[in-house]
């Protein structure tokens, strides 16, 4: 068998675009309180908290849980350097909660 001998390298991941990206993911350590109060199309607003994390936050500033995804690091950056986004719910199953995250429309 023939082969260049380099080995596996796995494929480079796609880096996000902070004016068009999008991702769908799972909110991570869901508050349940601040869950029973969300609904299907709710929109909250994707924030940088103290420790560098990020997290969705309602109008009353409550934190409904964080976002862990492989693009975290690409937002963040995003959000470092002025923009902002949003979250919008796309489903409920307590205690999982699944949203699309987009650059906000401001």
């Amino acid at each position: 068998m023939s082969g260049s001998g380099g080995g596996y390298e796995p494929p480079q991941r796609t880096k996000f675009d902070c004016e068009t990206g999008i991702i769908i993911t799972n909110v991570s350590t869901v508050n349940i309180l601040i869950l029973e109060k969300r609904e299907k199309g709710d929109v909250l607003e994707v924030v940088l908290t103290e420790n560098r994390s990020l997290a969705l936050e309602d109008g009353d500033g409550e934190i409904l849980g964080s976002i862990l995804h492989i693009n975290t690091p690409d937002i963040i950056a995003c959000i470092k350097n002025g923009a902002s986004y949003e979250a919008e719910i796309l489903d409920i199953n307590s205690p999982a909660c699944r949203v699309r995250i987009k650059r906000s429309e401001i």
